[in-house]
């Protein structure tokens, strides 16, 4: 492993973390090889979460009101003074030497963003996520999650690089704007990984880089509110027009599965309060489809040739034999589109 020669900085986004952020700081500040400058940005916290920052003398920006993990991040980066900016969340515990390998991924010609291995800090040696996924319909998951993670692993390209643990160049972060302020939580780090690929740069996950995820796979209060509004504003923000025309039938098909499944499931109140969050934002949705072609370099046959298109996995659906139907379609939809959009 090589000298790192990029002064790195580090956003780390808490709100009521005292269950984890000690550990997680702890793996950082005693890491020789870890980052120059070290950010938390709380949103807000109530209970020991400031006082732990505080007593390691780390920078801490403590906000008054929670304005959501997007915003905290973008304001943390805007304040860091490195050439390259990593993203930590505060239950997770980084290996010794986990950036360097990261950091020496960015300087490659055509990588955006690197991830680490990300496995289960309560289930170590298994994966946290292999590689995720995002369908061409906007949804996201993590994938072989719970799964043994193989001795012998290579660097491979990933959707996006999960904003549990990624860097990027700083120059790059600000070019694209960032992540969007207004998502407050989940599918943030897709719609950055997408809106790098409309650039014509990857997201690669780094196998000589570990770090491990206290993630707990429950839902959040307003979790499904927030990936169905979330998911939306993706779909509608980094598409082209004529790609959108071609794929309203498909999404229209999968908003009266999900809808079926929020029924089903006992999240209806949410599905359709993210339609109405949706609408509310049509203005700010307006800048987001113009920032999203300002920086496109690449058309959506090439975007479209890495997604994937069954839902296998994804928190809106459960394993069903109606949902394999919709595999089946999902999968001879998107390859007729690619055809049209060739």
């Amino acid at each position: 492993m090589g000298r790192r020669l990029s002064p790195v900085s580090l956003v780390l986004v808490t709100h009521n973390s005292e269950a984890h952020i000690e550990a997680s700081l702890g793996s950082l500040l005693g890491d020789p090889a870890g980052p120059d400058e070290i950010i938390v940005v709380d949103n807000a916290s109530t209970d020991g979460t400031v006082g732990i920052v505080e007593r390691l003398g780390v920078k801490l920006v403590s906000l008054d009101e929670n304005h959501g993990f997007a915003y905290g991040c973008n304001l943390g980066a805007s304040l860091t003074r490195g050439e390259v900016v990593a993203f930590l969340n505060p239950d997770t515990e980084p290996e010794h030497g986990w950036l360097t390998p990261l950091v020496d991924a960015i300087q490659r010609p055509g990588v955006g963003a690197a991830m680490p291995v990300m496995d289960l800090t309560y289930q170590r040696g298994h994966w946290f996520t292999s590689r995720s996924a995002l369908t061409y319909l906007g949804f996201a998951w993590s994938t072989d999650s719970g799964d043994p993670i193989p001795p012998d692993l290579a660097e491979i390209d990933v959707p996006f690089a999960s904003g549990a643990a990624f860097v990027m160049k700083r120059s790059l972060f600000d070019h694209l704007g960032g992540f969007r302020d207004e998502y407050f939580l989940y599918l943030e780090d897709v719609d950055l990984g997408w809106r790098l690929r409309l650039m014509g740069l990857r997201s690669v996950q780094v196998p000589d880089s570990r770090v491990a995820h206290d993630y707990e796979f429950g839902r959040h209060e307003r979790k499904m509110y927030y990936l169905e509004r979330n998911r939306l504003r993706m779909v509608w923000a980094n598409y082209e027009s004529a790609t959108l025309t071609l794929l309203a039938p498909a999404l229209i098909m999968v908003e009266f599965a999900v809808l079926a499944a929020a029924i089903r499931h006992g999240w209806i109140d949410q599905k359709l309060q993210s339609y109405r969050g949706f609408w509310q934002l049509r203005s700010l949705l307006r800048q987001e489809r113009a920032r999203s072609h300002s920086i496109r370099t690449v058309g959506d046959a090439e975007i479209l040739a890495t997604m994937d298109a069954a839902f296998d996995g994804i928190n809106q659906f459960e394993i069903h034999p109606i949902v394999r139907a919709l595999n089946r379609l999902a999968v001879g939809y998107l390859r007729v589109v690619q055809r049209l959009v060739a």
